[in-house]
């Protein structure tokens, strides 16, 4: 599963932590973390161990590794993402 974790939301929820910390707090272990500026995120591949419930600032990714190449990915971490969730 990859995770999107929204900067402004954790923020609405007075969660100031780093998103690599929250993550670690909650026991989610991960292959990538990419962080998105522009969209005030962190994109998180290849989760595991995610809790059944999380906090509202933290959700699905809908983007496709592939689709991120340029976009914090390149190629190479794209297709290494791709072929680890196949595993």
């Amino acid at each position: 599963m990859n995770l999107d974790y929204s900067l402004l939301g954790a923020s609405d929820c007075k969660e100031y932590r780093h998103p690599q910390e929250v993550m670690r707090a909650l026991g989610i272990a991960y292959q990538h973390a990419t962080p998105q500026s522009i969209a005030d995120a962190w994109w998180f591949w290849n989760c595991e161990n995610v809790p059944p419930e999380l906090p509202p600032y933290l959700r699905e990714l809908k983007v496709k590794p592939l689709d991120a190449i340029g976009y914090g990915l390149s190629k190479e971490m794209a297709e290494a993402i791709v072929n680890a969730a196949r595993r």
